[in-house]
Protein backbone atom coordinates (compact mmCIF):
# COMPACT_ATOMS: atom_id res chain seq x y z
CA UNK A 1 0.00 0.00 0.00
CA UNK A 2 1.41 3.50 -1.09
CA UNK A 3 0.34 7.03 -0.35
CA UNK A 4 1.31 9.08 -3.58
CA UNK A 5 0.51 12.99 -3.01
CA UNK A 6 -0.62 14.98 -5.47
CA UNK A 7 1.82 17.75 -6.88
CA UNK A 8 -0.48 19.73 -8.44
CA UNK A 9 -2.59 20.59 -5.70
CA UNK A 10 -0.46 21.18 -2.61
CA UNK A 11 -3.75 20.66 -0.11
CA UNK A 12 -4.64 17.31 -1.60
CA UNK A 13 -3.06 14.63 0.51
CA UNK A 14 -3.07 12.19 -1.90
CA UNK A 15 -4.42 8.88 -2.61
CA UNK A 16 -3.93 5.54 -1.16
CA UNK A 17 -2.88 3.23 -3.88
CA UNK A 18 -2.89 -0.73 -3.12
CA UNK A 19 -1.66 -2.67 -5.68
CA UNK A 20 -0.25 -2.22 -9.49
CA UNK A 21 -3.59 -2.00 -11.35
CA UNK A 22 -3.96 0.82 -13.04
CA UNK A 23 -6.86 3.40 -11.69
CA UNK A 24 -9.82 2.25 -13.09
CA UNK A 25 -12.18 5.64 -14.29
CA UNK A 26 -15.50 5.75 -15.87
CA UNK A 27 -16.36 9.11 -15.58
CA UNK A 28 -17.00 9.04 -19.49
CA UNK A 29 -19.68 5.90 -19.31
CA UNK A 30 -21.81 7.98 -21.64
CA UNK A 31 -19.63 7.82 -24.55
CA UNK A 32 -19.45 3.70 -23.98
CA UNK A 33 -23.56 3.37 -24.38
CA UNK A 34 -23.65 3.73 -20.88
CA UNK A 35 -25.36 6.76 -19.69
CA UNK A 36 -25.64 8.03 -16.07
CA UNK A 37 -26.87 10.78 -14.42
CA UNK A 38 -26.39 11.21 -10.37
CA UNK A 39 -30.47 10.58 -9.64
CA UNK A 40 -31.09 6.46 -10.25
CA UNK A 41 -34.50 5.01 -10.30
CA UNK A 42 -35.08 1.24 -9.41
CA UNK A 43 -38.00 -0.85 -8.20
CA UNK A 44 -37.76 -0.96 -4.79
CA UNK A 45 -36.49 -4.18 -2.99
CA UNK A 46 -38.83 -3.96 -0.34
CA UNK A 47 -42.23 -3.69 -2.67
CA UNK A 48 -44.91 -5.32 -2.23
CA UNK A 49 -44.31 -9.32 -2.82
CA UNK A 50 -47.19 -10.79 -5.73
CA UNK A 51 -48.89 -13.41 -4.59
CA UNK A 52 -46.51 -17.06 -3.32
CA UNK A 53 -43.34 -14.73 -3.20
CA UNK A 54 -41.62 -13.58 0.23
CA UNK A 55 -41.35 -10.12 1.10
CA UNK A 56 -37.50 -8.38 0.60
CA UNK A 57 -38.42 -7.30 4.46
CA UNK A 58 -38.69 -10.79 5.62
CA UNK A 59 -34.99 -11.35 4.81
CA UNK A 60 -33.91 -7.80 6.09
CA UNK A 61 -34.84 -4.40 6.94
CA UNK A 62 -32.51 -2.74 4.16
CA UNK A 63 -32.88 -4.71 1.19
CA UNK A 64 -31.38 -3.18 -2.14
CA UNK A 65 -32.33 -4.11 -5.19
CA UNK A 66 -30.18 -6.56 -7.68
CA UNK A 67 -30.52 -4.26 -10.38
CA UNK A 68 -29.30 -0.98 -8.59
CA UNK A 69 -25.71 -2.74 -6.90
CA UNK A 70 -25.02 -4.43 -10.55
CA UNK A 71 -25.16 -0.84 -12.26
CA UNK A 72 -22.93 0.38 -9.63
CA UNK A 73 -20.69 -2.44 -10.08
CA UNK A 74 -20.49 -2.25 -14.13
CA UNK A 75 -20.13 1.10 -13.34
CA UNK A 76 -17.04 0.63 -11.21
CA UNK A 77 -15.17 -2.65 -11.93
CA UNK A 78 -14.12 -5.09 -14.66
CA UNK A 79 -15.20 -8.74 -15.09
CA UNK A 80 -13.65 -11.35 -12.60
CA UNK A 81 -12.50 -8.32 -10.36
CA UNK A 82 -13.54 -8.77 -6.56
CA UNK A 83 -16.19 -7.01 -5.39
CA UNK A 84 -16.06 -6.61 -1.29
CA UNK A 85 -19.44 -6.52 0.60
CA UNK A 86 -17.82 -5.65 4.34
CA UNK A 87 -21.59 -5.11 5.71
CA UNK A 88 -22.97 -8.52 3.69
CA UNK A 89 -26.49 -8.22 4.76
CA UNK A 90 -29.16 -10.01 2.84
CA UNK A 91 -26.23 -10.83 0.13
CA UNK A 92 -27.48 -8.07 -2.33
CA UNK A 93 -24.20 -7.38 -3.29
CA UNK A 94 -22.81 -11.15 -4.02
CA UNK A 95 -25.84 -11.50 -6.01
CA UNK A 96 -25.07 -8.69 -8.23
CA UNK A 97 -21.57 -10.04 -8.69
CA UNK A 98 -22.54 -13.27 -9.62
CA UNK A 99 -24.92 -11.49 -12.27
CA UNK A 100 -22.01 -9.11 -13.46
CA UNK A 101 -19.46 -11.97 -13.66
CA UNK A 102 -17.39 -10.68 -11.13
CA UNK A 103 -16.19 -12.52 -7.52
CA UNK A 104 -18.60 -11.28 -4.76
CA UNK A 105 -16.77 -11.45 -1.38
CA UNK A 106 -18.73 -10.46 1.73
CA UNK A 107 -18.24 -9.95 5.35
CA UNK A 108 -21.47 -10.21 7.87
CA UNK A 109 -21.86 -10.95 11.81
CA UNK A 110 -25.35 -11.49 12.03
CA UNK A 111 -25.93 -15.66 11.52
CA UNK A 112 -29.07 -15.47 10.00
CA UNK A 113 -28.16 -12.66 7.21
CA UNK A 114 -25.52 -15.12 6.49
CA UNK A 115 -28.07 -17.58 5.79
CA UNK A 116 -30.05 -15.83 4.13
CA UNK A 117 -27.56 -14.52 1.83
CA UNK A 118 -26.37 -17.77 1.12
CA UNK A 119 -30.27 -19.49 0.80
CA UNK A 120 -30.57 -16.33 -1.27
CA UNK A 121 -27.05 -16.91 -3.96
CA UNK A 122 -28.20 -21.09 -4.15
CA UNK A 123 -31.88 -19.97 -5.28
CA UNK A 124 -30.29 -17.64 -7.83
CA UNK A 125 -27.87 -19.62 -8.83
CA UNK A 126 -29.19 -23.09 -8.80
CA UNK A 127 -26.04 -24.29 -7.55
CA UNK A 128 -25.08 -25.77 -3.87
CA UNK A 129 -22.64 -23.94 -1.52
CA UNK A 130 -20.22 -25.63 -0.04
CA UNK A 131 -18.33 -24.83 3.31
CA UNK A 132 -14.31 -25.34 3.10
CA UNK A 133 -14.67 -28.67 4.34
CA UNK A 134 -16.35 -29.67 1.33
CA UNK A 135 -19.81 -30.04 3.61
CA UNK A 136 -23.08 -28.22 1.33
CA UNK A 137 -25.15 -25.85 3.14
CA UNK A 138 -27.79 -28.05 2.98
CA UNK A 139 -25.87 -30.71 5.16
CA UNK A 140 -24.33 -27.93 8.11
CA UNK A 141 -28.29 -26.64 8.36
CA UNK A 142 -28.90 -30.33 9.16
CA UNK A 143 -26.27 -30.75 11.29
CA UNK A 144 -26.97 -27.45 12.87
CA UNK A 145 -30.70 -28.62 13.62
CA UNK A 146 -29.42 -32.10 15.57
CA UNK A 147 -26.90 -29.99 17.61
CA UNK A 148 -28.14 -30.18 21.15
Amino acid sequence: MELKPDPSNPRKHGRIRNGKEAHLNNVQLGRFGRNRTNVWNYAGANSFPRKGQESALDLHPTVKPIALVSDAILDSTKRNDIVLDPFCGSGTTILAAERTGRQGYGIEIDPLYVDTAIERWERMTGKQARHATGQTFADIKAERRLAP
